[in-house]
């Protein structure tokens, strides 16, 4: 009796892992795939995030937005109109006339037309005007166990 209970529980984990990784594999299609908080030079108009579609079917962001956090907290919207992102895709949004803050950390959420946040990745910090920007690793990252890194920007290129 014991060893089926074993075989039981074992099997009831695996189902449930397999069950979770499936879900993730389906709902996870676009991502924040890479973050310019602090650029060299002025920061206006030179922040960016590029966003990657990791899933299997294109995807339209019109009226997608990201958040920014300065001056105040708030959102923007990515693409007023048609902006298809094909799978293996990605796209780099800069943040026109406004700024992010630096030195705090900073949620960045990801949201679909109607405002419902698909995904936020965080907290961001970068206090030095350089070339560093935060990254998911690997490139398009793996939906359980999100790896975020502060390495040397690849705008609009797989992450390295």
């Amino acid at each position: 009796m014991r060893s089926a209970r074993r075989i039981s529980a074992s099997a009831l984990v695996v189902c449930l892992a397999m069950g979770l990784a499936g879900w993730a594999a389906e709902t996870r299609t676009v991502v924040i795939n890479e973050v310019e908080l602090n650029p060299n030079g002025f920061d206006r108009d030179a922040e960016w995030v590029e966003i990657l579609n990791v899933g299997t079917a294109s995807v339209d962001l019109a009226g997608w937005s990201l958040t920014y956090n300065y001056p105040e907290e708030g959102a923007v919207v990515i693409a007023p109109e048609s902006l298809v992102l094909r799978p293996g895709q990605r796209t780099v949004f800069v943040y026109s006339g406004l700024r992010l803050r630096n030195e705090e950390s900073f949620l960045l959420r990801l949201l679909d037309a109607a405002g419902a946040v698909l995904e936020e990745v965080g907290p961001f910090q970068d206090d030095y005007d350089d070339a560093m920007t935060w990254q998911r690793i690997p490139d398009g990252g793996d939906p359980l166990l999100p790896i975020w890194l502060l390495r040397t920007g690849t705008k609009n290129a797989p992450n390295r």
